[in-house]
């Protein structure tokens, strides 16, 4: 039965390996989407005196899944800022119970930002870009909801593999 938690969990492992994976190529190509989008806007503005309507909205819209892509690689990786001058200096009980708390409000984090994409969804469904108009806001936002979902996935994760007894850290790692 033992051997059957670990072959699960190892899947798991797996499984938020590879949507970090996917959240990394992703915030690369929003990265250099922007870079490239910025770079021709300047030459273009600058040379013929022409400006693209649509590259403000196009950046904003790459940015936000840059940004929430880039957050699923912190949290899975524990590079998120949080109190180590608080949490170096306590008991190691006290620590075990620091990090348990951060897990369970993680995963309460994660809940809301997916309730709140699903609850705009009907708004956002209906909402689009002004110079994008085959695009609805529902695409700006949904990074968030992934972001979320990826939230509880690894909180859950962690706490599983702190019952079980597991030696890995944050992130997969053995320790």
């Amino acid at each position: 039965m033992k051997h059957r938690k670990g072959r699960v969990v190892r899947l798991y492992r797996k499984l938020l390996d590879i949507l970090k994976l996917i959240s990394t190529v992703i915030m690369l190509v929003c990265i250099l989407g922007i870079v490239c989008l910025m770079l021709s806007e300047l030459i273009v503005r600058n040379t013929i005196n022409i400006s693209f309507r649509f590259s403000t909205e196009l950046n904003g819209f790459m940015f936000m899944w840059m940004a929430f892509m880039g957050l699923i690689i912190l949290v899975d990786e524990s590079r998120m800022i949080n109190l180590d001058m608080i949490y170096a200096r306590v008991p190691d009980k006290v620590r075990e119970i620091f990090w348990v708390i951060i897990r369970v409000a993680t995963i309460f984090l994660g809940l809301i930002m997916i309730i709140s994409y699903k609850d705009m969804y009907p708004i956002l469904a209906t909402s689009k870009f002004s110079t994008m108009q085959t695009l609805t806001k529902a695409w700006h936002y949904l990074p968030s909801a992934i972001a979320g979902a990826y939230f509880v996935l690894v909180s859950v994760y962690e706490l599983l593999n702190k019952l079980m007894g597991n030696k890995e850290n944050e992130g997969g790692k053995k320790k």
